[in-house]
């Protein structure tokens, strides 16, 4: 519930301060960070949520099959003290990774790559390169933040993998819809349903899980930042690449980085 309460807070907090930030700094409204809800916003995040569990979905499959994991318990509610049941524990991993796949994207892909694109638009950066330039900013930055989960460089550079796919997604929609989709849902997934997060074994001790693995595999394939984990990125951004394709007609840079005042 701790976790709940906290996310909670971090996105009135992003939201307010996006707000604040939009009105007096960038003259923006908080929907032209990407936030514009509509139907096709939701179906959008929908494909986004839905790409993200099928892809964990075959990474658990991958360690299934090749003999490097084996499941040890279904509906687990975890071993923590005062564990909640397993629904409730659940319900509440829902609504916490959902607020984090909010706040995070609206932070790292709204504010910081959106402003990063306009600072590096100089005379001498052409319009793709400030793009660029931002979302290695944000990626970099997305990757920092989530140092504490990273115990080797390899592992940071996990999060800045997930940083950059996010954010080309953004990039190639000019919307956060597809970016909160895979966020949430990678977290979901990940922790809450296949239970690969249970290869750290401090997570076993607070994570209700659909499905709760042991792995017993070499880390550099099953751990967080293994290789089956990092193909699951790159087809992660695969689909959502192939399905801008689709619904777009074409995958190419959305996100202008040529500064706009909002005209009231």
């Amino acid at each position: 519930m701790l976790g709940l309460l906290q996310n909670a807070f971090a996105v009135l907090t992003v939201v307010l301060v996006t707000v604040i930030w939009g009105r007096y700094v960038d003259h923006r409204r908080l929907i032209e960070y990407g936030f514009e809800i509509g139907s096709e916003w939701i179906r959008d995040a929908g494909i986004g949520a839905l790409i993200a569990f099928v892809a964990w979905g075959a990474a658990l499959a991958v360690h299934l099959t090749t003999g490097w994991a084996h499941i040890s318990a279904v509906l687990s509610p975890g071993d923590a003290t005062n564990a909640l049941p397993f629904g409730l524990a659940l319900i509440v991993f829902v609504v916490q990774f959902l607020f984090v796949g909010i706040w995070e994207e609206l932070l790292f892909r709204g504010l910081v790559l959106k402003n990063a694109a306009e600072g590096f638009h100089l005379q001498w950066i052409s319009e793709r390169g400030a793009v660029l330039a931002g979302l290695g900013v944000s990626s970099l930055l997305f990757g920092a933040v989530h140092a504490d989960q990273a115990t080797s460089l390899p592992a940071l550079g996990f999060w800045v993998l997930m940083g950059i796919v996010l954010g080309s997604a953004y990039v190639i929609t000019d919307s956060l819809a597809i970016p909160i989709g895979l966020h949430f849902t990678t977290n979901l997934a990940f922790n809450s349903v296949y239970g690969l997060s249970n290869v750290r074994p401090q997570s076993a001790e607070f994570a209700a899980t659909l499905l709760r693995p042991e792995f017993t595999g070499p880390t550099r394939y099953v751990g967080v930042s293994g290789l089956v984990n990092v193909g699951v990125v790159v087809l992660i951004a695969t689909l959502a690449t192939g399905y801008v394709a689709l619904q777009y007609d074409s995958v190419r840079v959305r996100l202008s980085p040529v500064y706009s005042a909002m005209v009231s």
